[in-house]
């Protein structure tokens, strides 16, 4: 028999079709510290008897509307009874955190695909992010996760960190000093559910180390905080995979929060007083901490260019498609088949065409695909002399610069012919493929759909043209297909990130790790 449970204080019930969190519960007193806790029994005691609770402290939280120029991206995707969505931050001077939510977020949805991508049943995923800490150069954000399959539904939490001094986005590990500090931090949320709940230690939330039975170190306090090791804080942040501890934060008192479940009935919050935590925090844990209790104004450096949230395609599997040729007649539709999968796409334009359509090309960019340079009228620049060469991409650029409003960032060669004098005088990085569907040839929408599928991996370029109506037919099926296969459609800048694209120098894919020893 399921045990009953009285809670004094309110809550507000998830709103799963919106992934709506419930409202934090209310701070505890100082010497409810660590107290509070017996709610656990709500999920993740079975075993326990009914009880009754204090409230329990709730982390600080940053409105997104007090974060200046941050935007929230969003998407959805639907297959059959298969749908999965989610919305994460841009925010000005802050691209690697965007970008780690984003991933952190991929990640969750390729498994998840891997899982019930074929439909065997109804499943979705909805992901979400929320500001925990928008201040000084610091910003920190949690990242909710819903699944619901077979009508059974499960919400997970982590949280991510971005260190504005110095640019990088770190996992939550990086608020601690190191292995030490964060088993500490497990053994006193154990304690405090052991001693304060009365959990047993068999029935301890899935993830903690410890059972509760170890009296957890105190810590000097008096020393200088660790500074972080963001390689050692990531390798960390994996062997805790899965533990409460992933969902943690501050309160404006200076102390930890540790959300220990979620469930329908509320959330259920585990306090760390200021005194206990301190000893705990690395140099940027601390200056965190003191971010979220001054609650001043976030201040990034801003480029002042677009906020960027790039995928890291290190770690989910990404692929650009590409298309040769245009713009032309069936571009606009096939502008509509990529939205309807949030994908992104790079197209090579012919500068002769550009000002034929220019408000296509303008929408190509305005909606986040990437521009190309293809050659003025598809000549064999491999026929051409230094100087013709830089003169045609030139004077394709510009018009395409006029059109867009925006560069083509890399070339690719008419027919894939180059020479030594081509590379010389392309003036961008020079973009092949690794996949060439041959759908100028075969004009046929199913065999170009399998070879787009059947030959793509992770950090294929496949090449395409958008001048075939047959060409645009195959795209739903491609995108269906690997998207259900957990891909991620990026563009080539996204696609190389991080791998150091280089004018005259020709790429076909994004090159393998494990190709490079």
């Amino acid at each position: 028999m399921s045990p009953t449970l009285e809670i004094p204080f309110r809550f507000r019930r998830p709103d799963i079709a919106r992934l709506r969190v419930p409202d934090p519960l209310r701070r505890a007193s100082p010497r409810h510290a660590l107290a509070g806790l017996t709610a656990l029994a709500l999920l993740a005691v079975p075993a326990a008897a009914a009880v009754r609770t204090a409230p329990a402290a709730a982390p600080a939280e940053a409105v997104p509307e007090s974060v200046a120029g941050a935007e929230t991206v969003e998407y959805r995707v639907e297959q059959g009874d298969v749908a999965v969505s989610a919305s994460y931050p841009e925010v000005p001077g802050a691209p690697a955190f965007g970008g780690e939510v984003r991933t952190a977020m991929a990640e969750a949805q390729t498994a998840f695909l891997a899982e019930h991508g074929s439909g065997d049943g109804p499943a979705s995923l909805e992901q979400r992010s929320e500001f925990l800490a928008a201040s000084g150069k610091v910003l920190g954000a949690r990242i909710v996760r819903e699944t619901s399959v077979g009508g059974d539904t499960r919400v997970e939490t982590t949280t991510r960190w971005f260190d504005g001094s110095a640019g990088r986005a770190l996992p939550w590990t990086a608020l601690f000093g190191g292995a030490d500090q964060v088993a500490a931090l497990d053994a006193a949320v154990a304690r405090a559910l052991r001693e304060e709940a009365g959990v047993a230690p068999g029935d301890m939330p899935a993830g903690l180390v410890s059972d509760g039975g170890t009296e957890p170190p105190a810590g000097s306090g008096g020393g200088e905080a660790p500074p972080v090791d963001a390689e050692a804080a990531r390798a960390l942040a994996e062997e805790y995979a899965g533990s409460p501890l992933q969902d943690v934060a501050f309160d404006t008192a200076g102390g930890l929060v540790v959300t220990v479940a979620r469930g329908a009935s509320g959330e259920l919050h585990v306090p760390v007083d200021g005194d206990r935590a301190a000893p705990l925090l690395s140099e940027f844990g601390v200056r965190a901490r003191d971010a979220v209790a001054a609650g001043a104004p976030l201040d990034l450096e801003d480029s002042g260019g677009a906020p960027g949230a790039s995928l890291d395609c290190a770690r989910v599997p990404c692929v650009a498609l590409t298309f040769d040729d245009g713009p032309g007649e069936h571009t606009a539709r096939l502008l509509d088949e990529l939205d309807a999968y949030s994908a992104k796409a790079t197209f090579y334009l012919l500068g002769q065409l550009v000002g034929e359509d220019p408000e296509v090309v303008r929408r190509i960019h305005d909606e986040g695909h990437e521009l190309g340079n293809h050659s003025w009228k598809h000549d064999d620049l491999a026929n051409k002399s230094g100087g013709a060469v830089a003169d045609d991409l030139e004077r394709t650029a510009e018009a395409i610069e006029e059109a867009a409003g925006a560069p083509p960032l890399t070339m690719r060669p008419p027919y894939g012919s180059f020479n030594g004098t081509t590379l010389e005088n392309a003036g961008a990085p020079v973009l092949l493929w690794d996949v060439d569907t041959l759908d100028w040839q075969s004009r046929d929408s199913g065999k170009v759909a399998d070879t787009a599928v059947e030959g793509t991996r992770p950090g294929s370029v496949v090449l395409m043209h958008d001048i075939h109506a047959s060409t645009v037919d195959a795209v739903p099926e491609i995108l269906r297909r690997l998207h259900a296969e957990g891909f991620h459609f990026v563009t080539v800048q996204e696609l190389f990130a991080g791998t150091g694209l280089e004018d005259g120098t020709a790429y076909h894919s994004r090159p393998d790790p494990a190709d490079q020893g």
